[in-house]
């Protein structure tokens, strides 16, 4: 039953996280900005305050559910025979790491916000709004440094997660396509992190479009993984 909740939990955790960055201020849908820009994705953040602090604590629960989903699935990996369930064990051990990490990012975004709305209350304070949107942005370029560890650490847990992954599975189906590409969607990912490295002058907006596009690919086959834990596909399943 336990693997059953698990399940829904890495459903709805993803689900939640395509949500959030669509009605985050300065992303898809609310006054969209460069975020490269980082004084201008600050300024919006700023104008869509509660907006925004609600999609960050959105955000912040769909990594705790997603984390849960996880879980679920050591005790499985940690009972699989051979090299697949090594593999399998380091891929969850090293998602659950690069969440941790998101969700640190994530703290300091809810600080930034509040640093934008304090800005707006300056009354006879010491500190000026000026100072105010000083410190948010510094916590902004703050946050973004300890994001690029998530975005350089993420291809490589899916990677390695997706391969023990589809070890569980015999033959060829909606499972260990899902699997498959999550391995895929890795190495993209790795390969266009590396790129953005190593030529500093490409061009960064279409480098975090592919980063974005190959997140939400890896997001549906969670969902399908998830899916499978929750009808108790025997691979997937709990051993009696």
């Amino acid at each position: 039953m336990t693997i059953r909740y698990a399940g829904i939990a890495l459903m709805v955790g993803v689900v939640l996280a395509f949500v959030a960055p669509l009605f985050m201020p300065g992303y898809t849908f609310i006054n969209p900005v460069d975020q490269t820009d980082f004084p201008a994705a600050r300024d919006a953040l700023g104008a869509s305050a509660v907006l925004a602090q609600w999609m960050t604590f959105l955000t912040l629960i769909s990594l705790l559910l997603m984390s849960f989903g996880f879980v679920g699935l050591y005790p499985l990996a940690s009972r699989q025979a051979g090299f697949g369930g090594r593999l399998l064990q380091f891929g969850i051990i090293a998602t659950l790491i690069e969440w941790s990490i998101l969700i640190i990012a994530t703290g300091m975004r809810h600080f930034e916000i509040h640093l934008m709305q304090r800005s707006n209350m300056v009354a006879d304070g010491s500190q000026s709004a000026a100072e105010f949107q000083a410190a948010a942005l510094a916590v902004h370029i703050d946050m973004t440094a300890v994001t690029l560890a998530f975005i350089a650490l993420a291809p490589i847990a899916s990677s390695i997660f997706g391969l023990g992954l589809s070890r569980r599975f015999d033959s060829m189906d909606l499972f260990k396509v899902a699997s498959y590409l999550l391995v895929a969607g890795g190495l993209v990912g790795l390969v266009n992190y590396l790129f953005a490295m190593s030529a500093p002058d490409a061009g960064i907006q279409a480098l975090l479009m592919v980063n974005t596009i190959v997140l939400y690919i890896q997001g549906i086959c969670l969902i399908i993984v998830g899916y499978g834990m929750y009808r108790g596909r025997d691979e997937l399943a709990e051993e009696s």
